[in-house]
């Protein structure tokens, strides 16, 4: 349907051409109108008008002696081609007994009739006194079959003159005029539509790129411009076009830019206020508990619930276990803090991570001994990354102590190395329970705990897994956990582009933990 309106929509050139078209149509229509309603008295006027020059020559032929004894003599037997005769009428020069006639033709006995009629019934000796030697006038022949302008009249030397023109011959020469006029004008016309297509064409040309590269303008493309090949004020309209495409190409580019700023100032002032909002609520959650504690236990000894000095020693060591708790929370919490807000910048440095890993290991001896559990980390060989140390320090510490405190009474602990690409990636895994799929995508929000009663058992603030994942966002690097056959796994990948290319693709240990 739109097809269909675009194909019918009436276009520029066309109404130019229509316009054009019949204007010239009215104008030639008027023309001939006019022609034809005074192309009669014109015609008849210059016919008098012929007949009175055809007279003059006439009489300047025959007032010269020598002409007038040479046509007397016999010497001219025609006077066509010794006078002037523009409307190529009959003339009848004539003495008064008829006794001679010069003429343009040879006349026959009906001629010499006629003009025997009119020399009768004129008096051509009072032509002498009038103002003009000649008359003009229409008449008939004698039988009434043919209709002449006739001119009678009288010439210096005395001689008669008659001249004749038919009228149909004048009337033919009009309808001739006026069917040539009217071929004339057709063929013009046609001429004149073929020119003003052509015309309208070559000029609405450019103005239908400049119509197309508008309408991609209006749909934000900027990338057509119109192609000026004219100085004129088309040319001008196409160059204000481009500096017009320009422009706003380069004011909308700006626009997006403050835009896409303004969007991201915003997304960053309510990520804050939200992160505001769920730092107050969960560290009020948090320390709830311990302030409580420390709240009853402080009123208890102030009131002396218990004197013995066990109770009291009892009570005063619940008050700082539950402060040290505390301060540790706030201490993770502001830590916390400046990774997510970039405070902390990153000093990377090449280090050994065989070596810090055992160390993490080695440190965390005494808790795993409590949980009667066991360790297996095969690595030997030096494997050196690049990161920031004390931070990735935190992340094996994290997922180690995590391991330690849900690995089943008994378990074990596997910690190796495996290459992926120009990556080591980190694994920690515990024996024990699996993670409830429902909750393992959210093991890294801040404040999250799959376990609230083990957590709050071994200490845990659901923060440690949060450091985590703002230090590896830091580090632009993979990080995550997955359910093993028979427990849970943590990995965090390092950048080892030094490490050599023989350990491509091989875990760097004995242990494989299938998922």
């Amino acid at each position: 349907m739109e097809r269909l309106k675009e194909i019918f929509r009436p276009k520029l050139r066309f109404k130019i051409t229509i316009t054009v078209l019949v204007a010239s149509l009215l104008t030639v229509f008027g023309a001939y109108a006019v022609s034809r309603h005074f192309i009669e008295d014109f015609y008849v006027r210059n016919a008098m008008n012929n007949l009175v020059k055809t007279y003059k020559s006439c009489n300047d032929f025959f007032n010269n002696v020598d002409n007038l004894s040479s046509i007397r003599d016999g010497k001219i037997d025609s006077l066509y081609g010794y006078i002037d005769n523009p409307s190529s009428c009959t003339v009848f020069v004539v003495d008064m007994m008829m006794s001679n006639i010069y003429s343009t033709i040879t006349p026959n006995l009906k001629v010499k009739e006629e003009l025997q009629n009119i020399v009768d019934s004129t008096d051509f000796g009072l032509y002498r006194y009038k103002d003009k030697p000649y008359t003009i006038s229409t008449e008939n022949t004698d039988d009434n079959k043919e209709r002449y302008y006739s001119l009678h009249g009288l010439l210096d030397c005395g001689l008669i003159i008659v001249l004749r023109m038919p009228v149909e011959q004048l009337y033919s020469s009009i309808k001739f005029a006026v069917s040539f006029f009217a071929f004339v004008a057709l063929a013009f016309i046609l001429i004149e539509i073929a020119a003003i297509l052509f015309i309208t064409n070559a000029f609405t040309r450019p103005i239908i790129d400049m119509s197309r590269i508008a309408k991609k303008m209006s749909d934000l493309d900027f990338n057509a411009m119109v192609d000026v090949r004219s100085h004129d004020e088309i040319g001008e309209l196409g160059n204000s076009m481009n500096v017009l495409s320009t422009r706003l190409k380069k004011t909308i580019s700006e626009l997006k830019t403050a835009n896409l700023e303004m969007s991201y100032n915003i997304d960053k002032r309510k990520q804050l206020e939200d992160m505001r909002q769920e730092f107050l609520s969960h560290a009020s959650h948090e320390l709830k508990t311990p302030i409580a504690l420390i709240q009853g236990y402080a009123e208890g000894l102030k009131d002396s619930v218990n004197d013995d000095p066990e109770s009291r020693d009892f009570y005063c060591d619940v008050i700082i276990d539950e402060a040290t708790k505390m301060n540790k929370l706030v201490m993770r919490l502001i830590n916390l803090n400046h990774l997510e807000s970039g405070d902390d910048s990153l000093t990377i440095e090449r280090f050994d991570l065989t070596e810090l890993t055992r160390s993490i290991i080695n440190a965390s001896d005494i808790l795993l001994k409590q949980r009667g559990a066991k360790v297996k980390f095969e690595q030997t060989d030096s494997v050196y990354v690049w990161a920031d140390e004390f931070m990735m320090e935190e992340v094996i510490t994290n997922y180690y102590s995590n391991a330690v405190h849900y690995v089943k009474e008994g378990g074990e602990i596997c910690v190796w190395f495996e290459r992926k690409g120009d990556n080591i990636r980190v694994s920690v895994f515990n024996e024990g329970d699996k993670i409830d799929e429902k909750h393992i995508d959210k093991l890294f929000i801040k404040f999250y705990k799959a376990d609230e009663a083990r957590t709050r058992e071994y200490g845990g603030s659901g923060i440690g897994l949060s450091i985590v994942e703002a230090i590896m966002k830091a580090h632009n690097r993979d990080y995550g956990v997955y359910n093993a056959e028979n427990g849970v796994v943590f990995y965090a990948e390092l950048d080892a582009k030094d490490q050599p290319d023989e350990i491509e693709g091989e875990i760097l240990s004995e242990t494989v933990i299938d998922k």
